[in-house]
């Protein structure tokens, strides 16, 4: 690229203009000459700049980052709201020392830049380090895609654009990750019923004396506290609470009706936060717990299980829900898919793709099959999807690859707002069916939706009348999205006051159904702590039993 004029060379420019005007005005041979001079002198410094790009290339300047895991981290990652650094290093090979500035990296949407050096010098054959200090608004994974510098040129007239590709991937956990880890009690009774923290009610033999009551019809013939019944000279039951292991299961809704609004403010980031912050509870305490995320269909699904693994497992699968890339459930057809790409991989890597333009000039003809061997080269072992990475849908294999690609380098692809035809309620339903269709054995169930584009409700009456006859206690919490809003003034005022009166009334219709099959509602605010909403629905459960 052209060196680029500072503001330096900004000032000697027109204070040269001013000096040669100023000689033709006076008829001043020195005067002239010595602006012609300059204009001479400016022309040589920028042809002694020009090369300096080309000539610390082939000198190999390197360049590397990493993100500093001692400060704003949790378990190896970054937290919302919390600052992270990374840790930058260029080694020069060369022998003279040269000095970058105006220092940018080329981050993913949402990712903020707190701090950076104003300029940095490079010793010849050196290493330097430097460090960079940013944030992220909400969990997710925060790419840095590259670094671009500007390199001071002589005297400082002139500076080298360059750009260093290295993209590097910070995952940005939940809140709850931040938290010190509790020790999950040990396990007591049989083995079939470890120790957790969720009181269960039994009649008979237990642990801890809940009360004594009168006998009812349908107690239990065992249940009965013989010694109390001989005092009281009626028959009485013994209900005792034990601290079992159950089965929690949260269901996230992961659709476009979520995602509206900036990250860190969309019902999205509160829906993963609450779920976070009730998977950790629930595995600290002993339980276990299961995830489910769905759209217009189910789109992951995590098995229940117990431990650290499992929560990283719980983890992984909420920030995979940022950055959906499955084609039925994102709005980009193939071709503007590879146009994309091809974008992303000229910028960073230096290599064109296009083949001209299409039919009316309107689109951009890619070489779709040099593209698709050079992202498979750039992916390498990432090309085939890890373990616990959910496999990409996509009609083709080239459509597979590249939103492989764009997911593992952060690049967002367009959201589908609604997929339409009540898919989302059908998705709800078999999300429901598949955590509590077919188990008997009680199960707590967490649902965070905000119940939008649900106008036909009866799949997920009939899928919650089902679950209930297991015996399944479940909770809904419903992101207002009146509180996830921004403030408008004039026209846009007036339409949100329109969309707060639709909203509250969706609110209301979704309350009466759901409370009138016995499933408890909570309805969570933005200024809720991240777990409030939770928090309360388990306590609602807990009651419940």
């Amino acid at each position: 690229m052209l060196p680029i004029p500072t503001g330096t060379a900004v000032l000697v420019f027109f204070g040269l203009v001013g000096m040669l005007a100023a000689g033709l005005t006076t008829q001043s041979a020195p005067t002239i000459a010595l602006a012609s001079g300059g204009f001479v002198g400016v022309g040589l410094v920028l042809a002694a700049t020009m090369p300096l790009g080309r000539r610390l290339r082939r000198q190999r300047l390197e360049f590397a980052w990493w993100l500093d895991h001692g400060t704003g981290v949790a378990s190896g990652a970054a937290v919302p709201h919390s600052p992270f650094v990374v840790r930058c290093y260029v080694r020069h090979r060369g022998a003279e020392a040269i000095t970058v500035e105006a220092l940018e990296p080329l981050l993913s949407a949402g990712a903020e830049l707190l701090e950076r050096p104003r300029a940095v010098r490079l010793d010849g054959r050196s290493r330097t380090e430097f460090t960079l200090r940013l944030t992220a608004p909400a969990a997710g994974r925060v790419v840095l895609h590259g670094l671009a510098v500007q390199l001071r040129g002589p005297f400082g007239l002139f500076s080298t654009p360059l750009y260093f590709p290295n993209p590097l991937v910070i995952k940005v956990l939940p809140r709850a990750a931040a938290g010190r880890t509790r020790r999950a009690p040990i396990a007591q009774a049989s083995s079939m019923e470890r120790a957790g923290r969720t009181m269960v009610r039994r009649r008979g033999g237990g642990t801890e004396l809940h009360e004594l009551r009168e006998l009812v019809p349908g107690d239990p013939f065992k249940s009965i506290a013989w010694k109390a019944s001989a005092r009281r000279g009626r028959l009485m039951v013994k209900e005792v609470e034990q601290e079992v292991q159950q089965t929690r299961w949260i269901l996230v809704d992961v659709s476009g009706t979520m995602r509206a609004g900036e990250p860190g403010e969309r019902k999205l980031d509160y829906a993963l936060e609450a779920a976070a912050a009730d998977a950790r509870e629930a595995l600290e305490a002993g339980d276990r717990v299961g995830l489910v995320t769905f759209d217009g269909r189910i789109v992951s699904h995590v098995p229940a299980g117990e431990g650290k693994a499992q929560r990283l497992r719980i983890y992984e699968a909420l920030l995979a829900a940022t950055e959906i890339v499955d084609e039925d459930l994102t709005d980009l057809s193939e071709a503007e898919l590879l146009g994309r790409v091809a974008r992303y991989v000229r910028q960073q890597d230096g290599i064109d793709f296009a083949r001209g333009k299409g039919r009316g000039g309107r689109t951009q003809l890619v070489d779709r099959s040099g593209l698709a061997a050079h992202v498979r080269r750039m992916l390498g072992d990432e090309a085939e999807a890890k373990p616990f990475e959910r496999e990409v849908q996509a009609e083709s294999a080239t459509g597979r690859l590249l939103r492989r690609f764009c997911r593992a380098r952060g690049l967002p692809l367009p959201h589908r707002a609604d997929p339409g035809d009540h898919a989302k309620a059908r998705a709800l339903a078999s999300a429901l069916q598949a955590v509590g269709g077919r188990s008997r054995s009680p199960a707590a169930l967490l649902v965070c939706t905000d119940f939008d584009t649900i106008d036909d409700a009866t799949p997920v009456v009939k899928a919650l009348q089902l679950v209930k006859a297991h015996g399944h206690r479940v909770a809904f919490v419903l992101p207002d999205g009146r509180s996830f809003a921004d403030e408008w003034e004039g026209v846009a005022a007036d339409l949100a006051r329109i969309y707060g009166r639709v909203e509250a009334r969706r609110l209301d219709e979704a309350r009466r159904l759901l409370g009138g099959l016995g499933v408890r509602v909570v309805v969570a605010q933005r200024s809720d702590p991240p777990g409030l909403a939770a928090i309360r629905a388990r306590a609602a459960r807990r009651r419940a039993a």
